[in-house]
């Protein structure tokens, strides 16, 4: 199926449009976020956000060159994974197991001031 078909059937609201841009195109979209992901769910996961922007994207525009509407749809989906992967409380290479930071972490019940106020006290009567 040409290009031009598969614009017609995303104009129809034809589900058999997301089949054939898959069909046509899939190997495509997964190189692109391959490219850019490092995880093979993330990828999976792009490619269909990819299908869903088109779906959302292409009734009110109508692109010239069907594939580089694709690739630069691609990209931009990919791009926006990897800056969600990769943001601040997100990043797995931070994540630490708190059983082991357990060892490190003060026991507020074992304290021998129980409350600020008697700690104030301590250090002013030094």
């Amino acid at each position: 199926m040409d290009d031009k078909q598969i614009l017609d059937l995303f104009f129809a609201r034809d589900e058999r449009a997301i089949a054939e841009t898959e069909a046509k195109y899939g190997g495509l979209c997964h190189k692109i976020a391959a490219n850019v992901l490092s995880s093979r769910e993330d990828c999976e996961e792009c490619v269909s956000d990819i299908y869903l922007q088109l779906w959302n994207s292409i009734p009110p525009a109508r692109p010239v060159l069907f594939i580089s509407f694709i690739c630069k749809v691609a990209r931009n989906m990919a791009l926006k994974k990897l800056e969600y992967n990769s943001a601040a409380k997100r990043c797995p290479d931070l994540l630490v197991s708190f059983s082991e930071l357990e060892e490190t972490l003060p026991d507020r019940s074992l304290s021998q001031f129980a409350d600020d106020s008697e700690l104030e006290f301590h250090i002013n009567a030094f």
